[in-house]
């Protein structure tokens, strides 16, 4: 599944993630390659449910299905 699969709820966008701890998960992903926990997304209807900080580091640093994140 891509990024561009994934469709974020409304509830998640209207959030801002606290920026210390995404800066926290960006250098977790930058030493390791990749998630510190993976994001959970309803299979049927590819909606995020859980991990939008961490979709958001993922998108950032650029991360595809195969470095482990989904």
């Amino acid at each position: 599944m891509s990024f561009d699969d994934i469709i974020v709820p409304e509830a998640f966008l209207k959030t801002r993630p606290n920026p210390v701890k995404t800066e926290e998960v960006i250098e977790f992903v930058k030493r390791t390659g990749h998630l510190d926990k993976p994001l959970t997304i309803e299979k049927e209807s590819k909606v995020l449910k859980d991990g939008y900080r961490r979709y958001i580091v993922a998108k950032t640093v650029k991360m595809d299905k195969r470095s482990g994140c989904l």
